[in-house]
């Protein structure tokens, strides 16, 4: 993981990640509306002339962090809304850690049946994650006013006004009980003013992983092998990975506390039934029943396991901590519904009620859902037609997802998303006949 830290185009001083939030319109408010402002710009003296993102060089360092940092603080008047930027690896970083235990018992009933049971067990520490404990890269826009103007028939150019201030950032509500008092004030911001949203890479993960495990296998006449498994397993972590997997993000919605980030594994599957036969026809001595089962094979395969965790996320950065990864506050107005396409419904239309109080986080842990169930079937069957001992010619059908079941992905996670709860997509593709022939000499 050293090389995704090291190869990051956002390593301190290697890489200078510069946000301007607010463009111009943050450093002249209220004057000049709000924009989108390109650090590359020959305005701001940052980035050498002919160059597209190497740093001017007749500026010290300091100065280019000093300039950036009055950009995104209105004049100075705050502290910088967002400015440099930093991926870094913790002071202290450990070895990941496994430790794995089992316990298993097999009995054996009559020549060719097995029955086994074990118990298998993992936690791991050490496990690596990003956090912000500056807090993220996006400012909080507060808007003043907004103003269109006419460019031209028919057009109109909108412009908003008002300042871009820093993520952690509150208003103070004064103190009414003392007249002519002091008014409302931003108070608040990040830990560390100025400096930017800051991504540590580090090793303070864990998790842990129990399951129970049967097995039956055997042979059955000497015509039918077969092998049943079913495991009954939870694993739970406080983070599955250092990237984004499909259920949930991989930054936590606070990097402060990491509550609520303990929950069901990315993959977690609660249950889980695998299996694999081979039939092999009895051989007849003469007629049609000779030519069709005669050296004839069925094979088999399957699984089946729970549906996958994931978690719902709000678009909008609710606790005002500069990342979107808000959850939600309640569950009540959303319905599990059970239909693997959709597995959530709302029942309300008053999105903001699922939501948490602005500058607050949501009390709904991470992966609380579970997406449909999977389930996947495939056959085979296997005629050989032997010329001789040293020459034979096998005719092999195989159907994959027989059933031709569809099974669905994660749904839509996203609260304010349209087809909100609703899988767009399959992990599967459908059914699929494959035939091949093989001539052996």
């Amino acid at each position: 993981m050293g090389a995704v830290v090291s190869q990051s185009r956002n390593v301190f001083p290697t890489f200078l990640t510069v946000n301007t939030a607010g463009g111009f319109g943050n450093l002249l408010f209220p004057f000049v509306p709000l924009s989108l402002l390109n650090p590359s710009n020959p305005n701001l003296g940052l980035v050498q002339r002919g160059t597209l993102n190497l740093l001017d060089p007749n500026t010290s360092l300091a100065d280019h962090i000093a300039n950036i940092n009055l950009l995104a603080s209105a004049g100075g008047l705050l502290a910088g809304a967002s400015g440099v930027e930093a991926t870094l690896p913790s002071r202290t970083q450990k070895a990941p850690e496994a430790h794995h235990y089992s316990l298993s018992f097999e009995q054996r009933f009559g020549r060719d049946t097995f029955f086994s049971v074990a118990y298998v067990g993992t936690q791991g520490s050490n496990l690596p994650r990003f956090s912000t404990p500056n807090l993220g890269t996006n400012a909080v826009s507060l808007i003043r006013n907004l103003d269109i103007e006419l460019q031209g028939p028919g057009r109109f150019q909108p412009q908003f006004f008002g300042i871009a201030i820093a993520p952690g950032t509150r208003i103070s509500r004064g103190d009414p009980a003392v007249p002519g008092g002091p008014g409302q004030e931003f108070i608040g911001g990040r830990p560390v003013p100025g400096v930017g949203g800051i991504q540590f890479f580090e090793t303070t993960g864990s998790s842990r992983y129990d399951a129970m495990q049967l097995e039956l296998r055997g042979r059955l006449r000497g015509q039918l092998q077969y092998r049943v498994g079913y495991t009954l397993s939870k694993s739970v972590d406080d983070v599955s990975d250092v990237f984004d997997l499909a259920g949930s993000s991989a930054r936590p919605q606070n990097s402060l506390t990491f509550e609520g980030e303990r929950a069901a594994s990315n993959f977690d599957a609660r249950h889980r039934f695998a299996f694999h036969a081979v039939y092999d026809f009895p051989r007849f001595a003469d007629g049609a029943a000779r030519l069709v089962f005669n050296n004839l094979q069925i094979a088999g395969t399957g699984q089946f396991q729970t549906g996958q965790p994931f978690t719902v996320n709000s678009i909008f950065d609710v606790n005002l901590d500069g990342n979107l990864t808000d959850r939600l506050n309640t569950t009540e107005g959303i319905t599990v519904t059970g239909d693997r396409r959709q597995p959530l419904r709302l029942t309300t239309t008053n999105l903001a009620s699922l939501r948490a109080l602005v500058g607050e986080d949501g009390q709904v842990g991470r992966n609380t859902f579970r997406a449909g169930n999977f389930l996947d079937m495939n056959l085979a069957f296997i005629k050989s037609f032997r010329f001789s001992d040293a020459k034979t010619l096998i005719f092999r059908t195989e159907i994959f997802n027989f059933i031709n079941r569809a099974n669905f992905g994660i749904p839509v996670r996203y609260l304010e998303a349209p087809g909100f709860g609703q899988a767009t997509s399959t992990i599967t593709p459908g059914r699929r006949v494959q035939f091949q022939l093989k001539y052996s000499f």
